[in-house]
């Protein structure tokens, strides 16, 4: 009997194991997500790739930075073809193509010609039809920023796809592999572009583009065009998927503004994959944008290379494709398993359970409500008078049939309003007294919001305003469960629109309301079964004639004896509650819910938590938190009549000193640092006759820091050249919510003297370059429609055309261009500036522009010419590469060799930043010398 008695009180609907198994499960969840977040380890069999060989080739592309205008970018291209030529060399059916003459001019929000030096394997596939078409592409891009070394973006994806090529050279495919490492991804996606213009760009029609955001850590499936590609990354091809459809969702509406290559394939019309690091924003694009700060080390290399081996490998080797246009709704569980489902799938399964759902509750309410009037209801006996007329009549007024009713159904809608409202006091405070304290802590920020949220639902829902006792505990966990249903159908309607606009990250509110019907179906049977447990406090209401009287009669023993068990009953603490059925309902209620909503919220802040360097908005990213927050603590809800004060206690402990922490603690660290952003810009006298002259010498030198105003406020004062210079602060129209301080400073970037490998004469008369202006030179003359600009920079493949902001350019032509990309013609409203990226160094250009308002060459032509550098000393250094063969073992050697530039503004930022802040470029260029001209 002990025992029995044992197992009902711990099992039964009761304080300690309601508690008890909310703690256990919340804690699995969380350990659970975050152990199975760790990157995989590195499989000793590497089914045909090697690890050891791309961590190496790594080493050597991300050295130092080499963006698209430096010369070692030309270093890393040299390097990376030596590793694929004996590929092309060995098999007859692969061809390797150093791609020197796509050439093309594309326009969007600016103008742009480029001229590509991609790098493109072909491998021929064993089944003819796939020959010319139907063929799969593989892109990563071999550039990086000017401030980083781009270990992860994208190096990482650079290596990867040097062991594709191996292996699918070894193991031939059946569709045509066409790798694509492209150059100028990071200026605007110039490398696809370029990529587009030669031949073997009509061979693929699915693609996988390898990308990095971050600092290694595990890659994530940011987007899926259909179906398709998608069911390459099953846990059966990829052993630890991590994806989930919110992702591409976020780029679909917006909300995230970067772009990658994967966007310029889906405008042709190509269906693919784009996997990509995500996690820690504070390295990308600057110094720890290297291996030794790689999360992971080459466990994140490994990461990417088993993935996109699964996902190619199934790709390149399928056959007919399912004709499937419609989209799917994706997540991975645990990186064990990756659900899929079609989006028309769930929009009917939304559809019928909306309809459905609500019925079958209002059959089952009724037949309670007919049972429960047949049943006999036990006599209440008067209410006690206590002599105190207020007392008395609040005794009578919550005694009342209808008060009882009402705030039975009305207090769960009262703790949301109340979680809501503390939450976004708790949103001010953060926003007010520490914006971003989320950079470093995303997960005590979480913690705060969820204990909070938790919290404000206990409190209310057990307001002791009703007498204990009129409502059974498994009443309310009932009553709570069906508020909890509304709650979450509300939320399905809204779901559900979104997958009617082809949005399907609500998929966990269809997974939540379908739980929560169920328990309430199952909280029907039970009421039906009377299945009831008691708790102590329900003898409150035990009327007990003459208990507290003072004249008793005969039966004055036994009534006491009676009282003085109550009283028993209430100092002890018994309690009984329905064995088995709440168990059922929690389990169906709360973990699959909190594991689903668990994984977004670790998504979502690792992705979200440091944007706000880049300019993203505070009150955003604590709102997600604390939505967050409160959809992990809702589904306890129906349960909480049973926590133990006790523990809630502690929650709030927690809550209290966690808030506190967050609201006073430094923000930033060496390992996550504030993001500041550089450019230095040299400003020449204006010229208004046909040439900029031989003898200008710059009329300002400035410096520009951008960021956060308050951080840059502590930050200017440390430079040097910033003392006792006026520092003009105002907000950044490029990157909106952030402050750019300038100043003006005497250090003059040098161009440096490299020896060009363009073997002609520059199309530009050089006599114009003078030790006083060693920078740029440009020539301006009237044509019939417009006017001829001519423009070269010394030591440079970059330069620009501004116009002026009342005649935007309307239509520009670059001799010796291919044309405009078909899709991509200049907007009717015109573009403000023309970027032109030449492969050569030091040749110039010739353009010719059209502005709106020209009248037959007539009236004044007006605007600036630039041009932009990117090479700096300390991001030079060679760290020996050059003795490994980084240069001398490329096959041809270096396309280019001298002397490099230096910027002494930078360098002199680099050194007395703070230790809790690092630079990124601001722009391309990291210096830009420009010059007004009017004719």
């Amino acid at each position: 009997m002990k025992i029995i008695q044992f197992f009902s009180q711990l099992f039964a609907f009761c304080t300690l194991p309601t508690t008890t198994l909310v703690f256990i499960s919340y804690l699995a969840i969380f350990i659970a997500i975050f152990i199975t977040d760790q990157l995989p380890a590195v499989l000793k069999h590497q089914r045909g790739v090697s690890l050891n060989r791309a961590y190496e080739d790594l080493h050597h592309i991300a050295s130092r930075p080499h963006p698209y205008n430096s010369h070692v970018n030309d270093a890393v291209c040299s390097y990376i073809l030596s590793h694929l030529s004996p590929l092309a060399q060995t098999y007859p059916y692969v061809e390797l193509a150093d791609d020197l003459v796509s050439n093309g001019s594309w326009a969007g929000a600016y103008g742009v010609y480029f001229e590509g030096t991609n790098i493109l394997l072909k491998i021929l596939g064993t089944e003819e039809q796939y020959a010319n078409e139907g063929g799969v592409l593989l892109s990563a891009h071999y550039d990086s920023v000017s401030t980083a070394p781009g270990a992860t973006d994208d190096g990482m994806g650079v290596a990867s796809l040097i062991q594709l090529s191996e292996y699918f050279a070894k193991n031939r495919p059946k569709r045509t592999v066409v790798v694509n490492i492209n150059n100028g991804e990071e200026d605007w996606l110039n490398g696809a572009h370029a990529f587009l213009q030669h031949p073997w760009s009509n061979i693929p029609n699915t693609f996988l583009n390898l990308e990095g955001a971050s600092s290694g850590s595990r890659p994530l499936l940011f987007r899926v065009t259909s179906p398709a590609p998608l069911n390459a990354f099953l846990h059966k091809h990829v052993p630890h998927p991590h994806a989930n459809v919110l992702s591409s969702d976020a780029f679909a509406r917006g909300v995230i503004h970067s772009g990658t290559d994967f966007s310029i394939y889906t405008e042709q019309k190509m269906q693919g994959l784009n996997l990509a690091f995500y996690k820690g924003w504070s390295r990308y694009h600057m110094k720890y944008d290297a291996i030794p700060y790689m999360e992971g080390q080459e466990r994140s290399l490994w990461a990417m290379m088993e993935a996109a081996l699964g996902a190619a490998h199934v790709l390149a080797d399928s056959g007919e494709e399912k004709k499937d246009a419609a989209a799917s709704v994706y997540f991975d569980l645990f990186t064990v398993t990756l659900i899929i489902l079609s989006l028309p799938t769930l929009q009917t399964l939304n559809i019928i359970t909306l309809v459905l759902g609500p019925i079958v509750l209002i059959l089952l309410t009724a037949i309670t409500h007919i049972a429960s009037r047949e049943s006999p209801h036990p006599h209440n006996s008067a209410p006690h008078r206590t002599g105190s007329v207020f007392r008395d009549t609040w005794e009578w007024f919550r005694d009342r049939g209808w008060l009882r009713g009402f705030w039975v159904r009305a207090k769960f809608w009262v703790a949301l309003v109340v979680a809501c409202g503390m939450l976004v006091g708790l949103v001010v405070g953060f926003v007010q007294l520490n914006p971003f304290i989320v950079y470093s802590h995303p997960y005590w920020v979480l913690l705060s919001t969820f204990s909070l949220s938790l919290l404000s639902i206990f409190l209310v829902l057990n307001l002791p305003i009703l007498p204990h006792g009129l409502v059974l505990p498994e009443q309310q966990k009932q009553a709570t469960l069906l508020q909890t249903y509304i709650f979450t159908w509300i939320l399905l309607v809204s779901a559900t629109v979104g997958v009617g606009r082809g949005l399907g990250g609500g998929y966990w509110v269809t997974i939540w309301h379908i739980l929560i019907f169920i328990a309430c179906v199952l909280g029907w049977t039970e009421d039906m079964l009377k299945v009831h447990g008691t708790r102590s406090q329900q003898v409150d209401d035990i009327r007990i004639p003459g208990a507290l009287d003072e004249d008793a009669d005969e039966s004055t023993p036994l009534i006491r004896h009676r009282a003085r068990e109550v009283e028993r009953i209430k100092e002890e603490g018994e309690e009984e509650g329905a064995v088995g059925w709440w168990i059922l309902q929690f389990l169906l209620v709360v973990p699959i819910p909190v594991i689903l909503m668990g994984h977004i919220a670790n998504m979502l802040l690792d992705a979200m938590c440091q944007t706000l360097a880049d300019g993203g908005s505070p009150g955003s990213v604590y709102a997600a938190a604390a939505l967050l927050g409160l959809l992990l603590a809702i589904p306890l809800a129906p349960f909480s009549f049973k926590f133990h004060y006790g523990f809630m206690a502690f929650l709030a402990l927690v809550c209290v000193c966690t808030t506190a922490y967050l609201w006073l603690v430094f923000p930033f660290s060496i390992g996550m640092p504030l993001k500041v952003f550089f450019q230095q810009r040299v400003e020449l006298p204006s010229f208004s006759s046909s040439s900029l002259s031989k003898d200008v010498a710059p009329e300002k030198v400035v410096t520009a820091l951008t960021g956060a105003l308050f951080y840059l406020r502590m930050i200017v004062p440390r430079i040097p050249s910033s003392k006792g210079k006026k520092v003009d602060c105002f907000p950044e129209k490029m990157k909106l919510g952030l402050y750019t301080c300038e100043w003006e400073s005497g250090a003059l970037p040098s161009p440096g003297s490299w020896n060009s490998s363009f073997d002609g004469e520059s199309i530009i008369n050089t006599s114009l370059l003078t030790p006083s202006n060693p920078w740029l030179e440009s020539t301006i003359s009237r044509t019939s429609s417009g006017a001829r600009i001519s423009l070269r920079g010394t030591n440079t493949r970059s330069c620009r055309i501004y116009s002026s902001p009342e005649r935007k350019i309307t239509k520009y032509t670059v001799h010796g261009s291919a044309g405009m990309q078909d899709g991509y013609d200049v907007p009717s409203n015109g573009v403000d500036n023309v970027r032109l990226w030449g492969r050569e160094w030091g040749r110039g250009w010739v353009v010719d522009v059209e502005s709106a308002g020209d009248n037959n060459g007539e009236g004044e032509v007006e605007g600036k010419v630039a041009c932009e550098w990117a090479e700096y000393e300390s991001g030079s250094v060679d760290h020996g590469m050059v003795d490994d063969g980084f240069v001398s073992g490329a096959e041809g050697g270096s396309r280019s060799g001298g002397e490099g530039g230096r910027i002494p503004a930078l360098e002199e930022v680099l050194t007395f930043l703070p230790e809790w802040a690092v630079v990124s470029k601001s722009a391309d260029g990291l210096v830009e010398v420009l010059s007004s001209f009017k004719l």
